[in-house]
């Protein structure tokens, strides 16, 4: 069976986050471990927004290619699969686009959006990833996610999660990257 992501967007205020980091709100988390700070440079592709529109981006993050297909959610909670086998993502492309090319030649698919992403990863309450993105045009957004082979406790799991600790995550109406990105750029970029 395959490993989803299912994941939570959520707003967070930067004047809150030195309380996070030191896990000193109220309640505390039952564990916070820092993972990871890492900075990487996303490039998503797409052809007149066939694949966004049928729920599938792909990127090159750095210089690995990606694809992100939902299986369910919206833009605030997803589930997602996530492909990172070149020859799979061109499949998924021909589904759209039955003569696109291979890898080399970027599936045939023109650049959509670049941008890069700070990003500090925690593991909270020994379950549950803690994201936090800053984009390198003015964006913060979070996520927190679990990996689970189907969703049917998973988003309960992650709401409870958001709830308790809800000191921190702000989940009204939050705006992922590309969604920020657009509402800045426009779909030309900058």
């Amino acid at each position: 069976m395959v490993l989803l992501e299912h994941e939570q967007k959520f707003g967070f205020c930067l004047t809150r986050l030195a309380k996070f980091m030191a896990n000193q709100g109220s309640p505390a988390f039952r564990d916070l471990k820092h993972r990871a700070t890492v900075v990487f440079e996303d490039t998503y592709y797409d052809s007149a927004n066939i694949l966004s529109t049928n729920s599938l981006w792909v990127r090159r993050r750095d210089r690995q290619w990606e694809a992100k297909k939902r299986i369910a959610g919206n833009y605030t909670w997803s589930t997602f699969e996530e492909i990172a086998d070149t020859n799979r993502i061109h499949t998924l492309v021909k589904q759209h686009f039955p003569n696109a090319p291979g890898v080399e030649a970027n599936f045939g698919l023109g650049i959509l959006c670049r941008f890069e992403t700070t990003r500090q990863e925690f593991l909270a309450d020994d379950k549950f990833t803690v994201a936090l993105d800053r984009t390198n045009f003015g964006h913060s957004v979070g996520e927190v996610e679990i990996m689970a082979e189907d969703d049917s406790n998973a988003q309960e799991e992650i709401d409870s999660f958001l709830t308790r600790y809800s000191w921190f995550f702000n989940t009204e109406k939050p705006k992922g990257k590309l969604t920020a990105y657009f509402e800045k750029f426009g779909t030309q970029g900058p």
